[in-house]
């Protein structure tokens, strides 16, 4: 950010300067991410810079933003440099012990309401890999008589979900455990059946490239084996011992490996022919299966 010639920092200069930066930097979003970092920065909500486009932030609010868009531009998640994102139109916490949430996994959320709507009585989910718990408080806060355990085999993980959860006044309906896929935590004896199972696992494959920011999420929320299919493979073989009669499975997995996902679920006999859901970028994204 060079002073020659420039005139003051504005709030408007600053966005149009650093979204011009990261798009030169190949970031996704750059008028996003700027947005986002110089809100962080000024301790102003992001709409709020609408209205204070002439105003120029002094010295320390400069370095705090200038600091940020170093650390974007070398590819660290903004989402990590602010400590929170959106997701589902609300605002969860997050740090490098988690994945940071994703549009696309928003599908899981809507599935799984949809589900609950239609029981008639309270409903019971059962969200695995949960990660900053951000499909699960969704869940909770969209269907108020929903009562949600939400597990992950990262115990830093589960904490974080925990802090989501009660930030969110949910602490009595979202239960967050430490887990190791579809094993039911000690104490949760009285949750065995569930109207719903969503899951967002590891599903990368072993060496498989990833975007540069993408590299410093956690491996184990991100790495699936050889084919990133080692973790959906159990989640579906196992899903069914734990779903009522006509109870929803919700599966996320990546980039070509619906076809894969479709024949476990069938292959399994336990499940109907699965529905392949795309994300907003017209990707094979999620399966939606009912117990037979």
């Amino acid at each position: 950010m060079s002073t020659r010639n420039a005139g003051p920092w504005s709030v408007l200069r600053l966005l149009s300067w650093t979204a011009d930066h990261f798009a030169r930097a190949h970031l996704d979003s750059p008028r996003l991410c700027a947005e986002v970092l110089l809100a962080h920065a000024l301790r102003c909500r992001r709409i709020d810079l609408y209205t204070r486009f002439d105003y120029l932030p002094p010295p320390e609010e400069l370095d705090a933003f200038r600091q940020m868009v170093k650390r974007a531009a070398a590819r660290e998640p903004v989402a990590y440099l602010v400590g929170s994102k959106e997701f589902y139109s609300l605002r969860f916490k997050v740090t490098p012990d988690v994945l940071v949430p994703r549009a696309e996994t928003e599908i899981l959320v809507s599935e799984a309401i949809g589900h609950l709507r239609c029981l008639g009585r309270p409903g019971r989910v059962w969200d695995v890999c949960t990660g900053s718990g951000c499909v699960a408080v969704a869940v909770a806060v969209q269907a108020p008589d929903a009562r949600v355990l939400a597990t992950d085999v990262s115990a830093a993980a589960v904490a974080i979900a925990a802090e989501n959860a009660a930030a969110h006044g949910l602490g009595d309906r979202v239960r967050c455990r430490t887990a190791d896929l579809l094993t039911l935590p000690e104490g949760c004896a009285d949750w065995r059946d569930f109207d719903v199972i969503t899951a967002n696992p590891p599903y990368v494959a072993d060496g498989e490239p990833v975007a540069e920011e993408v590299k410093r999420e956690p491996a184990v929320a991100l790495r699936g084996g050889p084919d990133g299919l080692d973790f959906l493979r159990r989640i579906i073989r196992d899903a069914g011992a734990f779903l009522r009669a006509e109870g929803s499975l919700v599966l996320e997995f990546g980039y070509r490996q619906a076809d894969a996902v479709r024949d476990l679920i069938v292959g399994t006999g336990t499940f109907t022919e699965p529905r392949i859901l795309r994300d907003h970028q017209q990707i094979e994204r999620v399966a939606v299966s009912r117990r037979k």
